[in-house]
């Protein structure tokens, strides 16, 4: 994924809630400094995120629809039945390549492989059952997700390095560790650098466990001053920013979105030469494509010429120059591939503690309604209960300056 195998988006709604907050915050009492366990309080918070995103491979929506995919296939489910290897090995390939993500496929009748495609490192392994009239023809093992994507997910969303290792063997590692082992959990020094480790088990592909080191820098030791709640909340506030980021410069999340614009030279045509309708149409062909929330295309001289998509509040605007057939600027295109709902569940998902997405004291998303005020950092009492406020800067679209609050409990 991509971002983060598309199983990531796997969200269990727990209320959230748009509007303007009421209930007013109180200012909690100073807690204790987190003082000799703030490193083992910012490593588990980092670890907790990492093994979200490991069971989204296993268990989230995308892995779900997928099974459910290959499951319905007559044509893969036939071949097998008539032991037609050709026909197995096209289907396979017509569904590896079906946009899910699926990235390696093994199929087998009573033990006995027909097809195995994809790539050779591949994690987080998923079952089924091919059938036909309700008889059992075999079976097959997927994933949606290989082990050098998963450590990119564990580099842009944790901001850590791994080391993965398969019957005491590395097979892959973004850091340069040497040949001694890691420690399950404690402080290694690379080069210069001081990091803490902690050391998990993911799905083999096909069968097995796969050992997985991750590697934090270690943090500053002035964090040591801080509540262990804010410590907390400070490392989650990071995640979530990652993963703002990603509705900025992901190609999985944009990609489709440019491509089309790339594409679409009559818009830049159609701009230059003021023929608004034009381009009114090409906006909402492009739109009703998919790959964009909203776009909007301004003219060079500001007005805008069209504006098509969703009226959610949106977040991570980009804007993209349009040319004429000459090359000459005539405008711009602005659009957002990210609803402030969507990216508040997607983050709760991972960082599982309330997040609140506001223009002022205006709620765009959140799990809650919060209070009406919140600090940029720091603890607050609200209805009856105490949290760690972290949060960070974001603009709503079109270019509307907002903020994102992580608030763990203490």
């Amino acid at each position: 994924m991509l971002f983060g195998a598309t199983a990531i988006a796997a969200v269990v709604v727990m209320g959230a809630a748009g509007g303007t907050a009421t209930a007013a915050a109180i200012k909690a009492a100073p807690e204790a400094p987190c003082g000799a366990v703030t490193d083992s309080t910012y490593l588990s918070t980092s670890l907790a995120v990492a093994l979200r995103i490991a069971h989204g491979e296993r268990q989230g929506a995308a892995v779900s629809r997928a099974v459910r995919t290959i499951e319905a296939d007559r044509v893969l489910a036939n071949a097998v039945a008539a032991d037609d290897l050709t026909a197995v090995r096209s289907e396979v390939l017509v569904l590896i390549h079906n946009g899910q993500h699926i990235v390696r496929l093994r199929v087998l009748r009573n033990g006995q492989l027909l097809d195995d495609f994809g790539g050779p490192l591949v994690l987080a392994p998923v079952s089924g059952l091919l059938t036909v009239n309700g008889r059992v023809v075999g079976t097959f093992v997927m994933s949606l997700q290989d082990d050098v994507g998963y450590q990119k997910l564990l580099e842009r969303l944790v901001g850590a390095d791994t080391v993965m290792a398969y019957q005491g063997q590395t097979i892959v590692s973004d850091i340069a560790v040497g040949s001694s082992p890691l420690p399950p959990q404690g402080t290694v020094v690379v080069g210069n650098l001081s990091y803490l480790t902690a050391s998990f088990t993911a799905g083999h592909f096909p069968s097995g466990e796969l050992s997985v080191t991750m590697l934090l820098p270690r943090p500053q030791a002035s964090l040591a001053g801080q509540s262990c709640a804010q410590v907390a909340a400070d490392v989650l506030a990071g995640v979530a920013q990652r993963i703002y980021g990603e509705a900025l410069t992901s190609q999985y999340w944009i990609g489709r979105a440019l491509a089309s614009l790339s594409r679409s030279a009559a818009l830049g045509v159609a701009l230059g030469a003021g023929d608004d309708a034009g381009v009114r149409q090409i906006v909402r062909s492009l739109v009703g494509a998919g790959g964009f929330e909203r776009l909007r295309v301004v003219n060079g001289g500001g007005r805008v010429v069209a504006d098509t998509g969703t009226t959610v509040p949106l977040l991570a605007p980009l804007t993209r120059p349009l040319v004429d057939a000459a090359g000459r600027l005539v405008g711009e295109a602005m659009f957002a591939v990210e609803t402030a709902p969507g990216y508040e569940g997607l983050a709760r998902s991972l960082v599982f503690v309330p997040v609140l997405v506001r223009v002022g004291a205006q709620q765009l998303a959140g799990t809650f309604a919060g209070p009406p005020a919140l600090p940029a950092s720091g603890q607050i009492s609200y209805l009856g209960r105490s949290y760690a406020v972290a949060s960070f800067p974001v603009v709503e679209f079109p270019s509307v300056q907002a903020r994102i609050y992580v608030l763990e409990p203490e």
